[in-house]
């Protein structure tokens, strides 16, 4: 390799050097600060919406459990109602509770029909007074 084409290969890899290690001009930061921002947005706002998808699913957990809880109480309420009342039913209790799932209210109209006064209150609002009651 002659003098004059060391030098060139010289001036090259100094000229790659250079430009790995370049410091960059104002306008090139500038972009490139947008862009970071940008990018940290969009992150936050991914974040955002997955805290709230979480709240989401833990309220519709909450609100299950809420339901598993009123079923119990039901259940409950009309055992010991029919342990007083009509020991004879409790055999038919699966078949009561699977007729009337979730048309409480109906049950409820159809045992003070026929109980009266006796008859359980199987309302949302009692389950919730006997849950606060429990909790205290």
């Amino acid at each position: 390799m002659t003098r004059g084409n060391q030098r060139e290969v010289d001036r090259a890899r100094a000229q790659a050097r250079a430009a790995k290690h370049k410091k960059s001009s104002k306008d090139e930061n500038k972009a490139r600060a947008k862009a970071a921002v940008g990018s940290a947005d969009i992150m936050r706002e991914k974040q955002a919406l997955a805290l709230k998808k979480k709240e989401e699913e833990k309220k519709k957990a909450e609100a299950l459990e809420e339901k598993k809880k009123y079923l119990k109480f039901v259940r409950k309420s009309l055992r010991d109602f029919y342990k007083v009342e009509a020991p004879e039913k409790l055999e038919n209790m699966p078949k009561i509770m699977e007729k009337f799932k979730g048309k409480w209210d109906k049950l409820m109209k159809g045992l003070e029909k026929t109980y009266g006064d006796k008859a359980p209150n199987l309302t949302w609002d009692e389950f919730q007074k006997k849950k606060t009651k429990m909790s205290l």
